[in-house]
């Protein structure tokens, strides 16, 4: 990969954020959130997809977020009231950001006339709003050729407010490099910005420029110099107009301590002598103060996580928090000497029997320090790759407006726990499923607003998108308060299509599990939301292949809530080690409930044939494992031991071991990558003594004995 590649990678993965950013602000904004913080922050992050789009010549993506940038520039200004329906554009505009993004990542060209119809609709905005500006800055920004022209090079000032000057601002000394004219960056727009601190002069300086046989195209040889006054003029503020283009100009900003001098009338004859030089002006200039020179009883103090903004409208950034940007192979490949440390660690730790353990007490010190040590680097190495789910539910909001406007039902959308982490893996895997319960949720779920109503209930209906953290898993919860489930119309479905016998008698909850068999689909209609029965089949399967589990409960009238138990991470697992006929297995920890000598254990008998374990009232389905994976156990009944661990929801399966070992970190293996899906078994690992051990699934095993003592 060349260095441009490597540039180009950088700036997708920062535009992968920017959309993200937008994303969440155009939904505040459509919520009615349409304050300044918002709109500076879109305007933002356009203007940086814009400069980093224009650095690697994305001709259609800078002439479109120009544009775009132009109309949020005077929404900003306020010459542009921020209706709905520009609201309305502005989302949809974002969507085209993202695609001219995407084609430029694949190195594919969108037609020409792509986004033709919101550029002329921003056009025609900007227009009626920026009447009140001087038709000589929109001539400046037309870009159209003059036919004849004659260059005057004397010094230039142009005063963009102040009728009058006041007695104290602040000097800007401005020079642009080439660098920020080649990511398309505006110093009117600059001008523009200083002009909403307080009143500016401008004054520019032609007398660098060459003669013409000297002159290089690509060179920048105006500079400006800027004079600010107004009660808003701070140097952090001025700062703040340009960190846009930091490290593309040099700024020098100096504060005047009387008033300062008027520029003369630039069609004077002698045009250097009204032009004040540095000499002249050094007696009415100091430095701005230093904040490190102020006496230490006048710092103020840091303020409190959650304090609001300070004077300048900027939020105080947290000191000392730095980040960098590090490819994720990278990050893999710590992530995999880790899990060799970890079997390592396992390794030395069996090797320690009872006689080593008596003798050589430092060395079972030093295996102990090594044990904590490699499980705080794990943890460490695990919180890198750890990413917030709102990278996936940021995208949710725009799919459930364009859900609402094809079903023409109300539908709000309610994010919850968005700042939840879990591993970036299991992450890139959780975008399909939650886009396909919410559109199952939005078009069978949610009634219209004329069926809401009869039922009394808010003609707007609501679909509540959580994330919570549960021992080593995490909840994602799709509820919503529409119909629910007809379970006699799945049913009666279901029977049509073969997914169920004919006579067979089914409970609530397999009936409401029924809506993940494949090709299953309640609709009447094949549209472009559902009807193919292709949708939450996806749902199962892709969460099954992360280790994961769908759990489904209905209201009917009332609503619907699926919830995906995730694990936190794919790489390592805290698991209880046992051994079924002299073969090792291990069950994730985060599932077992408790455990128990089957002599203590009550076990009845199903009229199928199945076994249950009576405990505390309820009925709890048992597997042995011995028999589940044809194995010969050698451990009497009564000296075997159950295992009591939790399944979907608040169901519960009771597995039957030989004996177990005790508690470890292993590192998971995937079988499918290496061999095939084995249903009960969720993976595999490699002990401390180099023998393989299977995860159990207890989902899975739970599921296939129901099968079979149905069978």
């Amino acid at each position: 990969m060349s260095d441009l590649d490597e540039f180009k990678a950088t700036y997708f993965d920062e535009c992968s954020e920017l959309l993200g950013e937008l994303e969440e602000q155009f939904t505040a904004i459509d919520e009615g959130e349409r304050d300044a913080d918002r709109l500076n922050a879109v305007f933002r992050a356009i203007h940086s997809i814009k400069g980093g789009a224009g650095a690697f010549g994305f001709t259609g993506l800078v002439e479109f977020a120009h544009e775009f940038e132009t109309l949020l520039d005077f929404v900003r200004n306020g010459k542009v009231e921020l209706t709905d329906e520009v609201v309305k554009l502005c989302i949809r505009s974002n969507d085209l950001v993202a695609d001219f993004v995407n084609a430029a990542r694949n190195g594919e060209e969108l037609p020409g006339d792509y986004g033709a119809e919101e550029k002329d609709r921003f056009v025609a905005l900007s227009s009626d709003g920026g009447a009140a500006a001087t038709d000589d800055e929109d001539d400046d920004l037309d870009g159209e050729p003059m036919e004849e022209f004659d260059i005057d090079f004397t010094p230039v000032t142009v005063n963009l407010e102040a009728d009058d000057a006041p007695v104290a601002g602040w000097r800007v000394q401005f020079t642009p490099h080439s660098e920020l004219y080649s990511r398309a960056n505006d110093p009117l727009l600059l001008f523009r910005e200083l002009a909403e601190i307080g009143d500016i002069t401008v004054t520019a300086n032609f007398t660098e420029i060459p003669p013409l046989a000297a002159f290089e195209p690509f060179s920048v040889y105006c500079t400006w110099e800027i004079i600010v006054t107004g009660e808003k003029a701070s140097e952090e503020a001025i700062m703040e107009v340009f960190e846009f283009v930091e490290g593309d100009c040099d700024i020098v900003v100096s504060e005047i301590a009387g008033e300062p001098e008027k520029a003369e009338d630039a069609e004077d004859d002698d045009a250097d002598a009204d032009v004040p030089s540095f000499a002249d002006l050094a007696a009415e200039i100091k430095p701005a103060p230093k904040k490190e020179e102020k006496p230490a009883a006048s710092a103020p103090a840091a303020p409190p996580a959650g304090a609001p903004a300070d004077a300048g409208g900027k939020a105080a950034a947290p000191v000392g928090v730095q980040s960098i940007r590090v490819d994720l192979d990278k990050v893999d490949r710590v992530v995999n000497m880790v899990s060799e440390l970890v079997i390592t660690q396992s390794m030395l730790t069996q090797q320690m029997d009872e006689n080593l353990k008596a003798h050589y007490q430092e060395l079972v010190r030093g295996l102990e320090v090594l044990a904590q040590t490699t499980r705080g680097l794990q943890d460490s190495v695990m919180a890198i790759r750890a990413q917030p789910v709102k990278s996936v539910f940021s995208r949710m909001p725009r799919l459930v407006r364009e859900l609402a406007s094809k079903t023409d039902k109300q539908i709000k959308l309610e994010t919850v726990g968005e700042n939840t982490e879990i591993d970036k893996t299991v992450i890139e895997q959780l975008s399909d499923p939650l886009t396909h319960m919410i559109r199952n949720s939005a078009d069978h779920g949610v009634e219209t607003p004329d069926k809401r109503a009869a039922a009394g209930k808010p003609e707007t209906g609501t679909i509540r998108l959580s994330a919570e953290q549960a021992g080593g898993n995490i909840l994602i919860i799709v509820e919503d308060d529409g119909a629910g489930i007809n379970r006699e119309k799945v049913v009666e479905i279901a029977r049509e299509r073969g997914v169920i016998g004919p006579d067979q008698q089914l409970t609530e909850e397999v009936i409401d599990n029924l809506i993940f068999a494949p090709g299953f689909s309640t609709a009447t209609e094949v549209s472009d939301i559902s009807g193919r029965g292709v949708g939450m089949d996806v749902v199962l399967s892709n969460i099954k292949k992360i280790g994961g589990s769908v759990h489904v409960k209905s209201w009917p009238g009332q609503g619907t809530r699926m919830t995906l138990k995730l694990p936190l991470t794919l790489a390592v697992l805290d698991v209880m080690l046992v051994t079924v006929g002299n073969c090792p297995y291990v069950i994730p920890l985060s599932s077992i409930v408790e455990t128990m000598q089957t002599a203590r254990a009550d076990f009845g008998t199903m009229p199928t044939g199945g076994k249950v374990l009576q405990l505390r009232g309820d009925y709890v389905q048992v597997v042995d494992l011995a028999e589940q994976f044809m194995l010969a156990s050698e451990a009497a009944h009564d000296e075997r031991f159950v295992v009591l661990c939790e399944a979907e929801g608040s169901n519960k399966v009771a597995l039957v071991v030989d004996d177990i070992i005790g508690q470890q970190q292993v590192v998971i293996k995937s079988l499918e990558e290496n061999f095939e899906r084995i249903d009960g078994i969720a993976g595999g690992t490699i002990l401390g003594d180099g023998s393989v051990a299977l995860i159990v699934d207890v989902q899975g095993l739970r599921m296939v004995s129901a099968q079979r003592s149905a069978a």
